[in-house]
């Protein structure tokens, strides 16, 4: 299956707990607001922070949401697009990893040392029960062409598995490099992003 889902997530996780607490980002992502830090329309910012495991702190934007998420015991950046995707499953998984890595690490620039990704991995959630239940046989018709895809983004061979197994929850699977000598600024490269000022 290569079809395009209406909304689609990448979430980069943090590889340790920072000081900075959700509360500090907040004002960050205000600031974002009135300084256009990074693409696309930035609308607003809402604290989900009373959620339990909850999105946390989310960024509004036009085509866009960005949050840093608290979800699934892992903190990190969750940058999901809702419209205005490509209609080519890798063209649109590319874009959404472009945008994600260029808000990573915008993130990682306010706080550098503290916050700091894991970009050798990532949660990739398809936000479309009609299209992505989360079923086995759906990830076994998907894995072929999600692995591929996905090796190409990297660069370097990726693995790829279901995030959850409960049907109850949104179709999301988690790819990774088995390469330890990952270079984040390399990877960034491959998206002609430019390093984040510190």
């Amino acid at each position: 299956m290569t079809t395009v889902p209406r909304r689609l997530g990448v979430k980069f996780s943090l590889k340790q707990q920072p000081t900075l607490k959700p509360d500090d980002i907040l004002p960050i992502f205000q600031r974002w607001i009135q300084e256009h830090r990074i693409e696309g329309m930035l609308i607003d910012v809402i604290d989900y922070k009373h959620v339990p495991y909850g999105p946390g702190i989310v960024l509004i934007a036009d085509e866009a949401d960005i949050a840093y998420d608290l979800s699934d015991g892992e903190t990190g950046l969750h940058f999901i697009r809702k419209r205005a995707l490509p209609a080519c499953l890798s063209e649109a998984l590319r874009l959404v990893f472009r945008s994600a890595l260029e808000a990573a690490r915008a993130l990682e620039a306010e706080a550098p040392g503290d916050i700091v990704f894991d970009f050798s991995a990532a949660k990739i959630s398809f936000l479309d029960r009609m299209n992505y239940r989360n079923e086995s046989a759906i990830f076994e018709e998907t894995r072929e062409a999600l692995t591929d895809s996905l090796s190409e983004i990297f660069g370097a061979p990726v693995t790829v598995s279901r995030f959850y197994d409960d049907p109850r929850a949104v179709f999301a699977i988690r790819c990774s490099l088995a390469d330890s000598d990952f270079s984040a600024d390399a990877f960034a490269q491959r998206f002609a992003l430019k390093h984040q000022a510190t």
